[in-house]
């Protein structure tokens, strides 16, 4: 396989009396004839005669001054270099995050959720921890205290986030907003709002851009790479450019029947739009509502997990709630993700009945007598085995499981 510059400079190397090692089967029209044309002529030949038998060669053809150019244009002799990763290791930048294995600095991140999840009180939280100077959720050390944060507010209610912020202590001298003009929504297809973002990162060095959301930032479809290629590109740029953390919010695709989006556990598949989005980010959240009781509450506790990390091992998801702010408002308060409701089970009971009659037994108790005692109470053989396993540690075998005069004592 040869492409166009590499028989353009055999035919160069030709000419000036090189052997070139190169497969002359492989050439195409017309780089072929002018090959034919010029191997059969001996070395160092004059130039009048090359020019005439190229032009012999190409007899007929419209191209054909371009053609002779771009063989007289070629330097004899040139090879092209290519640097290996050690030649451009000392010039890359090291990987660093803004907020450790969550917000990696100069790379994107996409936040995924559904509406009403709570990705704008999230956005704020971090904005605030930023601004103020305050500690990671995790409890992980700010690298940049007291450093800018631009918001795009593409959804252009700016009024919200005002009042948001003052209720959460944001000093808001240090919150940019980047807000659409008069009529418009911002459009990051258009140079003009690309542009202003570029130069707001310039003149306020921020260590956080966050854009809410990818949806009203794209006046083009989300389903097609062509569609979202040149968006994520310019993004992906800017973060790295400005070695800046930057979190893109996006919505997640409709559910199916009987599903709620705001308690859907997120993966990969369910963000919208083209697989693209994901793919150009290093880092990926999943944020949604957790059912900790036998009825679902908007208002109950959240989950923050990975969805996708390619810098190291996943961080463990993180939990919050909406705690109430006086006078108004609320603001996060965070922790260890909640433990989800699930409704108990037979074998929940059967675990509350093996365990009850062996803590009040005078001592170990036989298998078989329980499984007698069991079946009194609607418990299977294999049921009570189960339970058995799911008590796990808190009961001791007397003799090895498979010994004929086991039994099961407690032992808490």
């Amino acid at each position: 396989m040869l492409t166009q510059r590499m028989m353009i400079q055999a035919i160069a190397d030709r000419l000036a009396g090189t052997v070139t090692p190169v497969n002359s089967g492989q050439f195409v029209t017309p780089w072929r004839e002018c090959w034919d044309a010029v191997s059969r002529l001996p070395p160092e030949t004059n130039p009048t005669l090359v020019a005439t038998a190229l032009l012999g060669a190409l007899q007929g053809r419209a191209d054909r001054d371009e053609v002779i150019g771009k063989i007289m244009a070629a330097q004899p002799g040139t090879r092209l270099h290519f640097e290996s990763l050690a030649d451009i290791a000392g010039g890359l930048a090291p990987i660093e995050f803004v907020w450790p294995q969550w917000i990696p600095r100069g790379m994107l991140t996409v936040f995924g959720a559904s509406q009403g999840a709570g990705k704008s009180f999230v956005g704020l939280d971090l904005a605030y921890r930023v601004i103020n100077g305050k500690e990671w959720p995790d409890g992980s050390q700010m690298a940049r205290p007291g450093a800018n944060v631009i918001y795009v507010d593409a959804e252009a209610v700016p009024q919200i986030l005002n009042e948001r912020a003052a209720n959460y202590g944001v000093d808001r001298s240090k919150l940019f907003l980047m807000v659409p003009e008069s009529g418009e929504m911002i459009d990051f297809g258009s140079w003009q709002y690309q542009d202003r973002l570029v130069e707001m990162a310039a003149a306020l060095q921020p260590e956080l851009v966050i854009i809410d959301s990818l949806s009203s930032v794209h006046s083009r479809g989300q389903n097609n790479v062509e569609d979202v290629r040149g968006l994520m590109s310019y993004l992906t740029q800017l973060a790295a450019y400005y070695r800046l953390g930057l979190i893109l919010i996006h919505h997640i695709r409709k559910t199916g029947p009987g599903q709620q989006m705001l308690l859907f556990d997120l993966s990969m598949e369910d963000l919208s739009g083209s697989g693209h989005i994901t793919a150009m980010a290093r880092v990926v959240w999943g944020l949604h509502v957790v059912q900790t009781g036998p009825d679902p509450d908007p208002n109950g506790p959240r989950e923050l997990k990975m969805l996708k990390t390619n810098l190291g091992p996943y961080a463990d998801p993180l939990g919050f709630t909406f705690e109430p702010l006086h006078p108004k408002g609320v603001f996060l308060k965070w922790g260890n993700a909640p433990e989800r409701f699930r409704a108990a089970t037979k074998v929940d009971s059967c675990e509350d009945w093996l365990e009850e009659m062996l803590q009040s037994a005078d001592g170990p108790l036989k298998p078989s007598d329980l499984v007698t005692l069991g079946e009194l109470e609607g418990f299977s053989r294999a049921m009570i085995y189960r339970a058995r396993k799911g008590l796990g540690s808190k009961v001791h075998d007397t003799e090895g499981h498979k010994s004929p005069g086991n039994a099961w004592e407690w032992v808490g």
